[in-house]
């Protein structure tokens, strides 16, 4: 007797999957940069040589000195070692990312499943509310948010995030509405199952892909954001050792002491730039026929 064959189709999705996987090598590179960079900012206690510098030691004889053996990145303007700085701060860009594109996502694929799915009066409630939101430009909200907060991390991660959502929920409820209209959601609700369990066994995994790619495309700009809000003095504050924050306070000193600017826009770039290779593979790899937001 010949095995059931049921599986195959998924498998051949999956084998097609891994196909485009490997034909795409900025992946591997996105990969591979946040990787380090995250593996980096996990490790800083241990790598950083000056753990002391990323948090409020001061050592103003060592002010300004250029990249040495003693410090690869050179120190800031009142002798702290940007190199220690650099690495402590990758902890506070990924952890803000990380928060963002979590309630974020979860708050907007929540919205956008209801919203296409359920139809309706909760439909145009719910998109009216999220339309509000659209209607002004993401960064320009954030930093109205965030200047009304007690400027800190935190609190630009949330309004980061209050910002962030109506994008989700938009390309949540454009799914949930396509897939409403599928044979298998039609049987669903035959069979009298409850729209919460349709949300959560038919909607939620075929919707989930595109946002999770969205997602890993955002990550980049959420960095970015926070990283602007820090250097517009709405973010992190000194002295933490947020790179944004580092290229504002070094950026009267570009001339004369490039490195204290240099080495965290660096950081900034070079980790932005890793998202956006991770969310361009994934885009082609799970999700093909979507393009940019």
């Amino acid at each position: 007797m010949s095995r059931p064959t049921a599986s195959r189709p998924a498998r051949g999705r999956l084998t097609a999957r891994l196909h485009r996987l490997q034909r795409q090598p900025l992946l591997t590179i996105g990969l591979v940069m946040a990787t380090i960079m995250v593996a980096t900012g996990l490790l800083a206690p241990w790598l950083a040589p000056f753990p002391a510098d990323a948090i409020s030691a001061t050592h103003p004889s060592a002010a300004l000195l250029p990249p040495s053996s003693e410090h690869w990145f050179g120190t800031d303007g009142i002798g702290r070692d940007i190199l220690s700085r650099v690495l402590y701060g990758s902890r506070i860009s990924l952890a803000i990312a990380l928060f963002v594109v979590t309630v974020a996502g979860v708050v907007g694929l929540t919205v956008g499943l209801v919203a296409g799915y359920v139809g309706g009066k909760a439909d145009a409630l719910l998109m009216r509310v999220t339309d509000v939101f659209l209607a002004f430009p993401a960064l320009l909200l954030a930093v109205a948010l965030a200047a009304v907060l007690t400027p800190s991390a935190s609190h630009a991660a949330v309004a980061i995030s209050v910002t962030w959502w109506p994008w989700y929920a938009r390309l949540a409820r454009a799914q949930a509405a396509s897939i409403r209209t599928q044979g298998y959601a039609d049987a669903a609700r035959v069979i009298g199952a409850g729209w919460v369990r349709q949300l959560a066994r038919h909607v939620l995994p075929n919707a989930a892909t595109s946002v999770f790619v969205q997602m890993s495309l955002d990550a980049a700009g959420i960095i970015l954001t926070a990283a602007t809000l820090s250097y517009l003095g709405l973010g992190a504050q000194d002295p933490s050792p947020e790179w944004g924050l580092m290229v504002s306070q070094g950026q009267g000193m570009a001339t004369t002491a490039w490195w204290v600017v240099t080495f965290p826009g660096l950081a900034i770039l070079l980790l932005a730039a890793a998202f956006n290779f991770i969310g361009d593979g994934l885009q082609t790899v799970l999700d093909p026929k979507r393009g940019h937001r």
